[in-house]
């Protein structure tokens, strides 16, 4: 905001020069005058100087030495005197100006930090519980206050801060220390249903055997080891392999409806501000299209304003009907399916049984497929699981 007051009132950029140029720091801080962005160049020193100070430099100069030179000027007051006739202009400046001004009054950017088990989408739920969101007068913030509230809404939490800077809020948390879990130890358990056929464990208990049928979510190895009478907890690696089932359904039609680009493309902007949306286009988009959306937040001098603009892409496309057979449809379902048995864990993949059903306006594929995977998953182990179970 120190930047936007000195816009408004106008500075000077200016090359203080002459003997002792060096003086001129000691006689702006005796007579109360503020220097900024000074630095030391090649024949002098150059500083930003208000427009009201600067008209008092003259005084202080007198028999010093000193001369200065106007380097730049920049604000509101030498943009009205150039375009003095520009009345609208002025108008529109002094509306921005005083737009920028209410904006800085709320919160617009809420970001949480600190977090690593607690999601952030969960704190920022809790926060809008307690009354903060985007949008709120930063004067209807109370920091010591809705923090508490924060931390009796969630017992992950153990200490909280809201800080405010500009017209973004910063959430810090720290959680509450996690002892019930031993990070070096895991199990290993089941991720799916199936049989037993290959065992190949690198540490840990393994409970369970070839042949043996699981279910998913059952224990295989445990972290759990006993050596020389005393127990120790490990980190269980390996893999079980099994013979697994699955089933994949898929149907399709006879009329096959493709969509063909034609090259031809449109972009239409939508702004959004304070939710409300406001098309920069007239008229409608005709015919028939996909679409792409895309947005970007408005930022000013590294504040995030509460408008973004949505920039929607609309490729233009022809349909085209194709009327396939049924043995066409086949074959298009097993393409398919194949399609996604190559998706599983399993280097094999063996089809035990397909069923198609004529569906009137298309065919419907029931396939079965028998396959041999790794169906290992790590859990982390609670302390005091005793056998890991």
């Amino acid at each position: 905001m120190l930047f936007i007051y000195r816009l408004c009132l106008g500075y000077v950029r200016v090359l203080f020069y002459g003997e002792f140029y060096e003086k001129i720091l000691n006689l702006t801080a005796r007579n109360r005058i503020t220097l900024w962005d000074s630095r030391l160049v090649k024949n002098g020193i150059e500083s930003s100087v208000s427009v009201k100070d600067f008209k008092r430099l003259k005084d202080i100069m007198k028999n010093s030495g000193i001369r200065v030179h106007i380097l730049k000027k920049h604000g509101l007051p030498f943009k009205v005197a150039k375009n003095k006739k520009r009345a609208g202009l002025v108008l529109g400046a002094l509306f921005f100006l005083g737009f920028l001004e209410l904006m800085s009054g709320y919160i617009w950017v809420i970001d949480v930090e600190g977090n690593e088990y607690v999601k952030t989408e969960t704190i920022l739920n809790i926060c809008r519980e307690i009354g903060i969101e985007e949008g709120i007068k930063k004067a209807n913030i109370n920091p010591k206050s809705q923090r508490q509230q924060l931390l009796l809404k969630t017992d992950e939490l153990a200490w909280a801060s809201l800080n405010i800077e500009g017209s973004r809020l910063t959430v810090n948390v720290s959680e509450v220390q996690r002892t019930d879990k031993n990070t070096d130890a895991y199990n290993l358990k089941a991720d799916e249903d199936g049989i037993i056929t290959k065992i190949d464990v690198t540490n840990g208990t393994c409970v369970v055997s070839v042949g043996d049928a699981v279910k998913k979510g059952d224990l295989l190895v445990s972290g759990v080891v006993e050596e020389s009478g005393k127990t120790k907890f490990v980190n269980s690696t390996g893999k079980i392999y099994a013979e697994t089932a699955e089933e994949i359904f898929l149907e399709e039609k006879y009329v096959q409806i493709n969509n063909f680009e034609t090259g031809r493309e449109k972009t239409r902007y939508v702004l959004e501000l304070f939710s409300l949306k406001f098309p920069l286009y007239l008229g409608s988009v005709k015919g028939e299209y996909c679409t792409e959306t895309d947005s970007e937040t408005v930022k000013l001098f590294g504040t995030t304003l509460p408008i973004k603009i949505f920039e929607k892409k609309f490729t233009f496309v022809e349909k085209e009907e194709i009327n396939l057979s049924k043995d066409e449809l086949i074959a298009l379902l097993k393409k398919k399916a194949l399609a996604q048995t190559e998706k599983m864990k399993s280097e094999t993949a063996e089809v035990l049984a397909e069923e198609f059903t004529d569906l009137g306006d298309g065919v419907s594929l029931k396939m079965k497929i028998k396959s041999v995977k790794d169906i290992t998953v790590k859990e982390p182990m609670l302390i005091g699981e005793g056998s890991g179970e």
